[in-house]
This record gives C-alpha cells, structure tokens and sequence, in this order.
C-alpha cells in the first residue's frame, strides 16, 4: 500500500489535518531560517555601507575643517600684511608731513609764467622749448593737503588689493566644497 493510498483509506480527516499543519508548520520554519540567514546578510551589508558612508562623512569634514583652517590663516596672514603696510605708509606720510612743516622738504610745480628775464616760459619738453621752467613753490598747508588727497587713494589701493587677496585665498582654499559635488558622490559609492 502506497502512501497516498494509506492516507486515502481510513485514515482520520483530523489526522490528516495533524500531518497537513506539520508539514506547514515545517516548511514555515525551513523557510523561516532560510530567510533569518537572508536578513542576517543583508543587516551586515547595510551596516557595512553606513560603516563605509560615516568614514566618507568624516573624511570630507575633515577635508572641510582643514580647508576652513587654511583659509583663516591665510586671511590673518593677508590681515596683517595689511596692517604692515598702513603702518608704514602712515609712518612714511607722517615723517613726509613733518618734513614740509619743518621746510626740510620743499614741494613746487611748474607754471606757465614770464621768466626773471622778461621772456615767457616754454614747455621745457615740448619741441623748440627752450629748456627752461618756470617752478612754483606749495606752500606747506597745500603740500599736506594734496599729500592727504595721494594718501587716500593708496589706502583704498591697499585695500581693494587686500579684499581681492582675501577673495581669492578663501576662494582657493575653499574650492572643496564649490567644485567637488561629483567628486563626493563618487566616494559615496
């Protein structure tokens, strides 16, 4: 007698039920165990990939923190070249100054004017001038004046340059973060 003929026979509905829900019963539990081992995987995996994805993190902040520190330094570095060469423009202006006060600097222009000898003054530089120049002298209040006027101009000279090396420190330093979003996917990979 063959099974399924033993099972047809006069075996009970509820003990064929029994075996039914057994043979379900094992089945779910082969598959269960299976599947544990699937999961079991797949939780490496994805530990590993926020393992790999938190070191890239980090990586890229330091590189940022880094590129952050560079580009402080270097704008106080460019700060106190700044505050050098104001120093000494200001120190140079200052004894200048001084020196006009004192009369040990003495400041003239040319003028167009007769000359000592009656005769009117030519462009010493221009063609068939005569090679002689009439001068006016500044008086000191004028001197420090028009010195005050060239002073102003060299500080905002000093400090456009200043801002424009400030710009591109931070901008070369920084670029990491402006140029790199390609580069960042890729390692996140």
């Amino acid at each position: 007698m063959s099974a399924p003929d033993w099972l047809r026979s006069g075996v009970s509905w509820t003990f064929r039920a029994g075996i039914l829900a057994g043979a379900m019963y094992l089945g779910w539990l082969v598959q269960g165990w299976r599947l544990g081992e699937d999961l079991a995987t797949l939780k490496g995996q994805v530990a590993s990939a926020n393992a790999a994805a938190a070191d890239a993190r980090a990586d890229l902040v330091l590189r940022v923190l880094d590129a952050e520190r560079k580009a402080h330094e270097g704008m106080q570095a460019i700060e106190e070249r700044f505050t050098k060469e104001r120093d000494a423009a200001k120190n140079e202006k200052d004894a200048f100054i001084a020196g006009v006060r004192s009369g040990a600097i003495r400041l003239s222009i040319p003028v167009v004017g007769p000359m000592p000898d009656g005769t009117g003054c030519k462009d010493a530089g221009a063609a068939g001038g005569t090679g002689r120049e009439a001068r006016a002298e500044l008086a000191p209040a004028a001197a420090e004046f028009l010195d005050g006027i060239a002073g102003e101009g060299d500080d905002a000279i000093r400090h456009a340059n200043a801002v424009i090396d400030a710009y591109n420190k931070v901008r070369d330093e920084l670029n990491v973060q402006a140029e790199r979003p390609a580069d960042i996917s890729a390692e996140g990979r």
